[in-house]
């Protein structure tokens, strides 16, 4: 039997509330992405740039308020990856691998995903030769192992969501293609997205017992969690056990 993460003790009406509010948010910001971003950086080997990857059936915007925090901490060099969800987490990895070497002209890369964006960055490092360019990858609310809600999902890449599917089999598999890379997944303990919300735990976790799938978008606390793992130098970065955080 799976042992799932604690649930959240806060009233389940005050959960719905505040994961349809984030719904609503998302969706607004929906046009704010709809045109695709043109930016590159220079190149130049002594720099580090953050690459944004939005979910299932997003865009970049979704990621906006994220970026904006970050840009607030200091961290300026951040670009972003759109991709179409329909073909799949393959067909998005080749466009990430190809977007990168087009995009970001030399240093490292620290990439933060959500949803489905996370396994989109692990088959590019573990299939593709991404690990040997990027050093950190943070994800928010990522099916790492799947979820069962894939199997109400009939296309491909509910397929591919799917725990027993032969996709993330393979990325199981190859973990050890990207050992190099700094993993942080941070789960919501009210995602019903992710079920059971344990499959969302991969590496270094970051437990947030109140929020949802969409509300990670929107947290001060996920916020404050990926700068400040992003602002740490990677030589003095350790991997942490599992760890159970407060939401704000």
């Amino acid at each position: 039997m799976i042992q799932d993460l604690p649930p959240s003790k806060v009233k389940t009406r005050w959960l719905l509330f505040q994961e349809s509010l984030a719904f609503a948010a998302s969706g607004l910001l929906i046009p704010f992405g709809l045109t695709r971003s043109s930016a590159r950086t220079a190149r130049r080997a002594d720099q580090r740039t953050i690459v944004l990857v939005h979910g299932y059936l997003a865009n970049r915007s979704s990621l906006l308020p994220l970026r904006a925090y970050l840009r607030f901490r200091g961290l300026k060099q951040i670009l972003s990856f759109d991709y179409r969800s329909g073909p799949g987490i393959r067909a998005a990895a080749a466009g990430l691998r190809d977007d990168l070497r087009r995009n970001v002209r030399g240093g490292r890369i620290d990439l933060v995903c959500h949803s489905m964006g996370g396994l989109v960055a692990r088959f590019y490092l573990q299939e593709l030769g991404g690990a040997r360019r990027v050093d950190r990858c943070i994800t928010l609310g990522t099916p790492h192992r799947g979820t069962y809600n894939a199997y109400w999902v009939a296309s491909k890449v509910g397929r591919q969501l799917r725990p027993d599917s032969p996709l993330l089999a393979r990325l199981e598999s190859t973990r050890h293609a990207a050992a190099n890379v700094r993993f942080t997944s941070i789960v919501g303990g009210a995602d019903n997205i992710v079920l059971p919300r344990v499959f969302g735990a991969h590496e270094d976790l970051v437990y947030l017992p109140d929020l949802g799938h969409m509300g990670l978008l929107f947290s001060p606390t996920v916020f404050r969690v990926v700068a400040d793992r992003l602002v740490v130098p990677t030589a003095e970065q350790r991997p942490e056990p599992a760890a159970v955080t407060a939401s704000s």
